[in-house]
């Protein structure tokens, strides 16, 4: 046993060491649990279909350079109700009758069930005919004298979404029609036009018909949850079922007339049910008699971008958000293909506050049909063959299964940094603890990343257009998962936003750049240390003719100002240009708000901080001995390190572990510091060999901890290993090397740090 620091007793440093001498896997740690993580991936060809790949086990971080989702589960933001599409007219005509029952039943439980299939938790129905009417343009209430019936629903519709509550208990239904029965508008017609608008006397009578819809719907055992007013109320097409209304036709409707119909009905209504680049949502709930009857916002995908949820959350927050169409189509195959598409789109919708994804058709047939005079290129989740009743499983329904089967009815999202180097990902924490993250690469090669939770992490390979689900257990090993202030942060990565949008960068590494805002718009970075920062740099471009700025706040877009980064005229929104600016009062860890005084573009941050002191004596061997280093090994064996000058990393000098026999060596160094919470780190390298090579910290007034284990590697590769977040409290630390190695293999030492956060 070597020199013993001052006040400690050798039996206690003989215990921490002795413990810390056991090979990795067998000793506890304070900051890591081990979880293990199930993994299930998809390939865009569809040669891998939510198929299991091998388990992967956190564990204790260490900082790299490697692109790194920060995920937070103390972190939540939105319920998420499920996932679903739309047993349309022509969906439940081809399932009903072109399957045979026993194939119906496998199709059904593949689409519901939450442990044999992906677990469809929601459903769009239409309220009467769509584009995908097998039987063309029918309605409930042919005439104004006829009696309201359901009969044609009851053919093939009912049957099915009774199954399928049996299927699945959590099934939630939201139905929206395309048009009111002709004679209730202006053009006399279920068909769209520039008259296809609800005449005013027949308001009343059109709440009375969804009233007289839900009630039917209801006597059947098929409730209904929430309703929409009308599908997409600024379009409507000459050739299938539609209506135009306006926000205050809209709000008026609402106020007037459905929303006092449907009190006491336990049905929700939501808004618009339209594209993300269509401005309806502000002037409706401009009106707020219209607005205190509405529970959410519905969108669809077809235009925009789904950042607009998150800018309509901030304004009105008490009003949900729900994404109720976004079809699949055949044009996706000139240009990214459909599972890149869904993938995008099923991460980003729930990243920005949507608390469900509804498809469009949930089966067609090969032909992308029955249509009824609308879209001939739509596709389903399963495909159809009318001749044979064979059932195609296609992108759609994968792409939904990776988030579907595993995030279920009542999780929650949870933080996790966005889109950054190819990578988009969401994650969720279901109501039995377990977290949920989902990944999907759109690059065309091999993508690594890392996955940093509380302060374990673990490292992962996805190939090339594929998505991965990865699910674990256990609890959040720290208060908050830290963003280092050393960490570079693409703008595309953050966790929040308002009133911005995405848009493909040609800065250097391509991928998005933030855009498209104006004075006010903002995003959020969580958890970022801000210990000892002192400065920021920033990618910006700015191609208008005015100066503007960035503002970096802290807690809030209107919260303590550290500093303003002037951003000049670049001579283009992609011309891009380095700029820096001070910060002051930055501490902690807190939540980064970037706000924009006026129009910018933004790819990414860094942040820069005043260099901490070097707490340790003699950090890089450069003394070119042990000196202020101490030594301890098992008794009977001679010590196994030295100094030498083999290559080392910095310097001249490095430490060595080596042994012709099989040894155990602690190369450890104790130091006196005030109470308070330290960072410890070292390079490593080593020959392979070892049951355990890794940085330990004992004596501080916890359990010793531990870094990640290097237990093989190249001898021309260094890796960083750290500790951090050491909370001493016995105003001493002890900072250790160890090694339990085989004969004949060695681990490099250099450069040791230990620096007071």
């Amino acid at each position: 046993m070597g020199k013993l620091l001052k006040g400690m007793t050798a039996a206690v440093l003989m215990t921490s060491l002795v413990v810390s001498s056991l090979p990795f896997a067998q000793t506890g740690t304070a900051s890591a649990a081990g979880e293990t993580v199930s993994v299930w991936r998809t390939n865009e060809s569809l040669t891998e279909k939510l198929a299991a790949q091998s388990n992967l086990t956190f564990a204790a971080d260490t900082s790299s350079g490697t692109n790194t989702i920060f995920v937070d589960e103390n972190a939540t933001f939105q319920t998420i109700d499920g996932f679903g599409a739309s047993i349309t007219d022509s969906s439940a005509y081809l399932m009903n009758q072109k399957l045979t029952a026993a194939n119906r039943n496998t199709l059904m439980t593949n689409l519901f069930s939450p442990t044999s299939g992906i677990g469809i938790s929601w459903l769009r129905q239409t309220m009467g005919a769509s584009d995908f009417s097998h039987v063309g343009n029918y309605n409930y209430k042919p005439t104004e004298t006829s009696a309201f019936s359901i009969a044609q629903d009851e053919i093939d519709i009912i049957p099915l979404l009774q199954q399928a509550r049996t299927l699945n208990g959590n099934l939630k239904i939201v139905a929206s029609p395309w048009s009111p029965p002709g004679w209730m508008k202006n053009n006399n017609s279920m068909l769209g036009g520039d008259t296809a608008t609800l005449k005013t006397d027949y308001y009343d009578d059109f709440a009375t018909y969804f009233v007289n819809f839900i009630d039917a719907y209801a006597a059947k055992s098929v409730p209904i949850y929430a309703v929409t007013p009308n599908n997409e109320p600024r379009w409507a097409s000459t050739g299938y079922p539609g209506m135009y209304m306006t926000p205050q036709e809209e709000a008026n409707f609402v106020k007037n007339n459905l929303g006092p119909a449907l009190s006491g009905k336990n049905v929700k209504i939501f808004a618009f049910d339209h594209n993300w680049d269509i401005d309806f949502v502000p002037a409706y709930y401009s009106d707020t008699s219209a607005a205190s009857y509405t529970a959410a916002t519905a969108w669809h995908c077809y235009g925009g971008e789904a950042t607009i949820m998150s800018t309509m959350h901030y304004l009105y927050p008490t009003k949900d958000t729900y994404e109720t169409e976004c079809t699949g189509g055949t044009w996706t195959d000139t240009t990214t293909g459909q599972f890149d598409v869904d993938m995008k789109n099923l991460t980003k919708t729930l990243r920005h506050w949507s608390k469900n994804f509804i498809s469009w058709n949930i089966a067609l047939d090969t032909n992308n049909g029955p249509t009824n005079g609308g879209c001939t290129t739509c596709t389903g989740l399963v495909a159809i063959n009318q001749s044979t009743g064979a059932v195609t499983y296609g992108p759609t329904y994968y792409a939904m299964g990776h988030l579907s089967k595993y995030i279920v009815p009542g999780a929650v999202r949870i933080a996790s940094t966005g889109y950054a180097n190819g990578i988009h990902n969401i994650a969720a924490k279901n109501p039995d603890g377990s977290k949920v993250l989902v990944a999907y690469n759109e690059t065309s090669a091999n993508n690594t990343f890392k996955v940093k939770w509380g302060g374990q992490s673990f490292t992962y390979t996805l190939p090339a257009k594929s998505a991965a689900t990865f699910k674990w257990s256990g609890t959040q090993s720290t208060t908050k998962t830290v963003i280092p202030n050393t960490y570079a942060l693409k703008a595309s990565a953050y966790n929040e936003s308002f009133s911005i949008k995405p848009e493909a960068s040609s800065d250097t590494g391509g991928g998005l750049d933030i855009g498209n805002a104006t004075n006010g718009s903002w995003m959020m970075f969580k958890n970022v240390d801000l210990s000892g920062v002192t400065g920021v740099s920033a990618r910006v471009a700015n191609g208008g003719t005015t100066a503007t700025s960035l503002e970096v706040r802290t807690g809030s877009p209107t919260g303590t100002l550290l500093g303003t980064l002037a951003v000049g005229v670049t001579g283009g929104w992609q011309t891009w240009v380095t700029n820096s600016a001070a910060l002051s009062g930055a501490s902690g860890t807190q939540d980064v708000y970037l706000v924009y005084k006026g129009a910018l573009n933004l790819n990414g941050i860094n942040f820069t901080a005043a260099t901490a002191t070097n707490l340790l004596l003699n950090p890089g061997l450069e003394a070119g001995s042990l000196s202020n280093w101490s030594d301890w090994h098992p008794s009977g064996q001679a010590a196994a390190h030295s100094v030498d000058t083999d290559t080392p990393r910095t310097g001249t000098y490095k430490l060595t572990h080596y042994a012709s026999a099989a040894y155990q060596q602690t190369t450890y160094q104790a130091v006196s510091v005030p109470n308070g919470t330290y960072k410890a780190s070292v390079w490593v390298r080593a020959s392979g060999g070892q049951s355990a090579v890794r940085l330990e910290a004992s004596n501080y007034g916890g359990s010793t901890l531990y870094s990640s284990n290097l237990t093989a590697g190249s001898p021309t590769t260094w890796v960083e290993l750290v500790i951090d977040n050491i909370t001493v409290t016995t105003g001493t630390i002890t900072i250790g090397a160890h090694s339990n190695a085989a004969a004949g293999n060695w681990a490099a030492f250099d450069d040791f740090t230990l620096v007071k956060k």
